[in-house]
């Protein structure tokens, strides 16, 4: 069974773990790249939600206009 997708704040909660835990200079190199992955995939869910959701709201913005411009009209 898949892994459930965690929730943007669960996934940027994480992002900011991993940014803490790579700036730790006695990180190893494996353990480091391992964790700069798993940021970078993050990190591209968390965009391409974000570029979601703004859609939304643009459409959403868009109806609500034109429907103010029919009733003035």
């Amino acid at each position: 069974m898949a892994e459930a997708e965690p929730s943007i704040e669960e996934a940027l909660a994480r992002l900011e773990t991993i940014a803490d835990r790579l700036e730790d200079p006695s990180l190893d190199l494996e353990e480091a790249v391992r964790l700069y992955e798993e940021g970078l995939r993050l990190y591209e869910r968390c965009a391409k939600r974000l570029d979601a959701a703004e859609l939304r709201i643009t459409q959403l913005a868009e109806a609500l206009q034109k429907q103010a411009k029919e009733r003035t009209s």
